[in-house]
């Protein structure tokens, strides 16, 4: 069973839900789509909304004699805001019929990984190009698996840095990235001198209060991550199935928008904005 299944509203269901969980999304889908892959058979994929940009999807292979046979399936969250206008990699995972997207954002300094949710068709369609894609912005989002909700720094112990300092940073990282030298031993210094501040304060210092946020790859599965960052909106709905309680929370990640959904029995702490939430998620995108 999926350990995802809980962050959209599922919690604590067994197997025999389940059945009839997919039966329910097989007869009644919100969306289906189908792939042809070669003259006798084709992937098929079923997709059900249960809340709020939250659902399941479906997929298998559709065979003219044995009809579907399904592959896999697991839960999914579309997030709502645009969290990076880089162009994205897709990659095709090695045991099955799906795809992940690898985006390189300066602002992170590290190459992103993300589950891709869009519409199987489409993606194929990306993936057969074998190049970058980007169709205008990608909208990332993580279930949760748990969390737990922070108070947010006092203000004199924030990072200073200004709009402008903020755009000259971002500037510096793309032309690094870019091959430019000048840039590359400027970012250096700026990272040694980071270090030094860091190494400094953490003598005395809990991590969480010099940290305001991070992204950090968690394990060796490439699309978990542990984030941090602040509660920039709140909302709370009800799984339409099982009337159990999930919390949608748009995280401030590195300056990087992200929405996180995360059932309220996982959820430790009042997540209101202002504050700062910790979370292990498994990251999706939207590249469509």
């Amino acid at each position: 069973m999926h350990k995802y299944l809980k962050s959209i509203g599922f919690h604590g269901i067994d197997s025999e839900d389940l059945k009839l969980l997919k039966c329910d999304i097989q007869a009644h889908p919100d969306m289906q789509s189908f792939t042809v892959s070669d003259g006798e058979s084709g992937t098929l994929e079923f997709r059900k909304e249960y809340s709020f940009h939250t659902g399941i999807t479906i997929k298998g292979f559709q065979d003219y004699e044995d009809g579907f046979q399904e592959e896999y399936y697991y839960p999914y969250f579309e997030g709502t805001a645009i969290s990076t206008n880089e162009d994205v990699e897709i990659v095709k995972t090695s045991d099955r019929d799906s795809y992940q997207g690898i985006v390189d954002d300066p602002r992170l300094g590290i190459d992103l990984v993300f589950y891709i949710i869009d519409d199987i068709a489409l993606v194929h369609e990306d993936y057969k190009v074998k190049d970058l894609v980007n169709h205008g912005g990608v909208k990332l989002s993580g279930l949760a698996s748990e969390g737990v909700v922070l108070l947010p720094l006092e203000d004199s112990l924030k990072p200073k840095v200004d709009l402008e300092t903020a755009n000259r940073i971002y500037e510096i990282k793309k032309s690094a990235k870019e091959g430019d030298q000048d840039a590359i031993e400027r970012l250096s210094y700026e990272d040694l001198t980071q270090y030094n501040e860091i190494s400094e304060r953490i003598e005395n210092e809990d991590v969480l209060t010099i940290l305001s946020s991070f992204f950090m790859p968690q394990g060796i599965e490439c699309d978990k991550y542990t984030v941090l960052g602040e509660i920039v909106k709140r909302k709370k709905f009800l799984n339409e199935a099982t009337r159990q309680a999930i919390y949608v929370l748009t995280l401030n990640s590195n300056e990087i928008l992200l929405d996180i959904v995360i059932n309220e029995k996982d959820l430790m702490g009042e997540p209101e904005v202002g504050r700062r939430l910790r979370a292990d998620i498994w990251l999706q995108g939207k590249i469509s």
